[in-house]
């Protein structure tokens, strides 16, 4: 009788035999779940990464190819202004002080690195399509935060403290600038003492995942309308403080 109930049940050897191959088994399909999972999300991070640095890169890049600043037939012949006097401002005068149409330098003190005026717009923007606009990026190192503030130019450059800067760039943790004026590559840019705008912007931006993973993105903006405003001549900028 005992005989033949053994047949027919397992011996603790069999049952601990066959609990050591389940859990091995779902051990492998949990390894090979988990790494899989782990390989998605940091092809998801990747993604996210390089798509966001591109967008940002693509960005800047065409905006500065729009960059613009008057041609001679734009400034207004006019004696220099002097201070006291009853001399008033003609129509149409500009102010060399007031003017800011294309200033860059990565090591900017408060973050401003590029500040110019181009005819396209931010896409998204709630505003004209057309027109001339200020436009101004901002570097927050510690943030790790590229910012840009955009509003039609009206003539005359905003303030600092009249800029309202949105963030356009997370996780940027360098953003260099370089300018050719036409023979070298600069460190920075003055529109004020080159007279012209630089012949092209190199943007370079290192960036950073959630993983600590960095990218590096870089492109050459070639500045198209520049050829046709070479001079800006000084004689006919006018200045409160001449």
């Amino acid at each position: 009788m005992n005989n033949r109930l053994n047949k027919h049940g397992f011996t603790l050897v069999e049952l601990l035999v066959a609990v050591a191959l389940i859990a091995s088994i779902l051990c492998m399909v949990y390894g090979s779940y988990f790494a899989t999972s782990k390989s998605a999300q940091t092809c998801k991070g990747i993604i996210a990464a390089s798509q966001q640095g591109r967008k940002t890169l693509e960005q800047m890049a065409r905006q500065i190819r729009c960059s613009y600043a008057p041609a001679d037939t734009n400034y207004t012949e006019a004696e220099p202004v002097v201070p006291g006097s009853k001399q008033t401002i003609q129509r149409g005068m500009i102010l060399e002080e007031d003017i800011c149409y294309f200033n860059g330098n990565s090591a900017s003190p408060r973050g401003e690195i590029l500040h110019f005026v181009t005819t396209n717009r931010s896409i998204g923007e709630k505003q004209p399509a057309d027109g001339l606009f200020d436009v101004t990026y901002k570097f927050d190192k510690r943030a790790s935060l590229l910012l840009l503030s955009q509003g039609e130019f009206t003539g005359t450059s905003q303030k600092p403290g009249e800029r309202d800067f949105q963030p356009i760039g997370e996780g940027v943790k360098s953003v260099e600038l370089t300018f050719f004026d036409g023979e070298k590559w600069l460190r920075s840019w003055d529109f004020k003492d080159k007279k012209k705008l630089p012949s092209a912007v190199r943007i370079e931006i290192g960036c950073e995942d959630e993983n600590n993973r960095r990218y590096h993105y870089a492109t050459v903006a070639d500045i198209s309308c520049q050829k046709n405003r070479e001079r800006a001549r000084t004689e006919k900028l006018v200045s409160a403080n001449n």
